[in-house]
């Protein structure tokens, strides 16, 4: 599918607030506690940081991608079209280029440039920008690239993970529906609905100043961006 630049769902999500410090896992935030719960029958799939997966050392730049994703197993969602999050470390001149492919399909589903990083930050990817639509009951492999060289992808910096889009559960969407926003983000969280937890996270963000989002993050292991997230708080407070 030909990549197109045009096409642009990326919002830096760093906010000039002061920040608490990251609750630990399963501490209470503003009477929540922050528990991600993998779902029981989840899917299996893996995150895999930014790296070369060829030889030239050189072609690498400095900078790192991390996708937001659970590691282990696919990280869920109920949204047809829902927002994909990811760190970058640092500044990224080449082009980027963002992927979503399912096993035994030919074509991904979505294939297309996306504006590179102009500094470390997490950022945002809204599917419905794309107008990329996931199937119920499907994994599939979403993945960041930073093409090194365009003439040689196998030197390509690639970022991946797995998503699952589940069906909806009836009761607790009604439970989402009445729910502050706090609560709709633990209640996500509980179901094992990662993707929909930490857009529902980035969006109280400047309400709690970042506590619920960064513990999320370090709950599966995603450190670096916590960390990254906390500080930049901070210093633009």
């Amino acid at each position: 599918m030909k990549a197109t630049a045009a096409l642009i769902g990326l919002l830096a999500l760093a906010a000039p607030v002061a920040l608490p410090p990251t609750p630990a896992l399963g501490q209470v935030v503003q009477g929540e506690e922050i528990f991600y719960k993998p779902p029981s029958k989840g899917a299996p799939g893996r995150r895999i940081a930014g790296a070369s997966r060829g030889s030239n050392i050189a072609a690498v730049p400095a900078a790192t991608i991390e996708l937001l994703a659970p590691d282990g197993h696919a990280g869920q969602t109920v949204s047809p079209a829902p927002t994909l999050y990811y760190y970058a470390s640092g500044r990224i001149n080449p082009p980027v280029q963002l992927t979503i492919s399912a096993p035994r399909r030919a074509v991904p589903l979505l294939e297309v440039n996306i504006p590179a990083p102009g500094a470390a930050g997490l950022y945002a990817l809204r599917l419905a920008d794309f107008r990329a639509r996931l199937d119920e009951n499907t994994v599939y492999t979403w993945s960041i690239s930073v093409i090194s060289d365009p003439r040689e992808r196998s030197d390509d910096v690639v970022a991946s993970a797995s998503l699952l889009r589940t069906a909806p559960d009836p009761g607790l969407e009604s439970a989402i529906r009445a729910a502050p926003p706090l609560r709709r983000m633990t209640l996500l969280a509980q179901a094992g609905l990662w993707y929909d937890a930490l857009a529902a996270a980035a969006e109280i963000k400047d309400q709690d100043g970042h506590a619920t989002l960064d513990a999320l993050l370090e709950q599966v292991g995603l450190t670096e961006p916590a960390r990254y997230d906390r500080q930049n708080a901070r210093s633009t407070r």
